[in-house]
């Protein structure tokens, strides 16, 4: 009952700026999901909320009522991600995030039918909020996307470690036991228990499970074990899927840090599995982080220093601008000679395959795969 109240509440709040006359402000209003039909376009507008259970934080992005189109949208606030040992040697990092897309604690919209829902792994160090132009996207266009921070490879955990000696709150525990099996649990836990109010917008019989690098490797990890997956796409990273359910492994062909004979591998030992190179993309290509500018911030606030572990600062310099304009690419390919793929050529082709994976996955829709054309993407061989 107290669920219920409070759902009515907020729903009463966000349409207190709408028009009476407008329908779709209240939350019983079926509002049927149209999306256009190029992929990589955006849908209907976004709400976002985070979650804590345990330890556990989450968010969840999900389709909102026609009513919250124009409302403000949330910016990511990364400086709750700089531990406060960092601060008080470095300063306040200036760091200006990214506009998300989506309406913070906006209603749910209440469409027709439940959402399909898909769950999303971030890298090392990364954080929930990593890839907001992905799991936004996806929510825009009908889909339950959720994303934790996994404690261990997150970039606040990291950050400390790059003194000598290390500040309070180094953690780089990630490097050698996946935290995000465990982070998933709980996610799902929630999801079937509890589900705040998104609970009987949500369809549990059909859910996809994606990730980033280290997420990636998460993503085979928890859904070789989980047959509540129905669709598994790691980005960039991954080993085996050896259950037998869909995977489409994605991967940029100028990739330094996970290399595409990798991910070619990884694709080729699974059970059924569609392989995708974004040919010219780096490693950060299906996240946000370049808008961090960490090899920037690296050069001007921590190489001068001399409490630097300069080894761990290379390496990670070396992971946070892989795929970023003003770096070069490592690797030995033609396309790889001067510069990556520009982020504003890769995404869209990203956002595209995504979407088309997805719903051709979980909801039976869409041109599929087969034949899949895109002016950067380039299907590799598949089982």
């Amino acid at each position: 009952m107290m669920r219920q109240l409070a759902w009515m509440a907020l729903g009463l709040f966000a349409g207190c700026g709408a028009d009476k006359g407008e329908d779709s402000a209240t939350p019983d209003a079926v509002e049927p999901l149209v999306v256009p039909d190029d992929p990589a376009a955006r849908g209907v507008a976004v709400g976002v909320q985070t979650f804590t259970q345990g330890d556990v934080t989450f968010d969840v992005w999900y389709p909102a009522p026609d009513a919250t189109e124009g409302q403000p949208t949330e910016g990511v606030d990364l400086q709750q991600f700089v531990p406060e040992s960092v601060t008080a040697v470095l300063g306040e990092i200036p760091w200006e995030g990214w506009d998300s897309g989506a309406v913070r604690d906006a209603p749910v919209r209440n469409g027709p039918d439940p959402y399909p829902v898909l769950v999303f792994s971030h890298g090392f160090g990364g954080m929930r909020y990593q890839s907001t132009d992905l799991t936004v996207h996806l929510a825009s266009r009908g889909y339950v996307v959720v994303a934790a921070d996994h404690a261990g490879r997150m970039l606040g955990d990291i950050l400390p470690c790059l003194f000598t000696p290390a500040l309070a709150g180094c953690d780089l525990s990630g490097f050698g036991n996946d935290p995000a099996p465990a982070d998933i649990a709980v996610v799902m836990d929630w999801l079937e228990d509890d589900a705040g109010p998104l609970a009987g917008h949500l369809d549990l019989d059909r859910m996809g499970l994606f990730g980033h690098s280290a997420g990636a490797n998460s993503t085979v990890t928890v859904g070789n074990a989980d047959d509540r997956f129905d669709l598994l796409l790691p980005m960039s990273g991954g080993g085996a899927v050896t259950r037998d359910v869909p995977a489409v492994f994605l991967d940029g062909t100028c990739d330094g840090v996970v290399p595409v004979a990798s991910t070619t591998a990884s694709a080729a030992a699974s059970v059924d599995a569609s392989l995708f190179h974004v040919v010219g993309a780096g490693h950060l290509a299906f996240s946000d982080l370049c808008q961090l500018d960490l090899g920037g911030l690296a050069q001007t606030l921590l190489a001068p220093r001399d409490d630097v572990n300069a080894l761990l600062l290379e390496q990670m310099v070396g992971l946070g601008t892989d795929g970023c304009p003003g770096f070069a690419p490592t690797v030995d390919r033609e396309e790889c000679a001067d510069a990556w793929l520009p982020l504003d050529e890769s995404g869209p082709d990203i956002r595209h395959l995504l979407t088309v994976a997805f719903d051709a996955g979980l909801r039976g829709t869409g041109p599929g795969l087969d034949g899949l054309s895109l002016p950067t993407v380039q299907a590799g061989e598949s089982r």
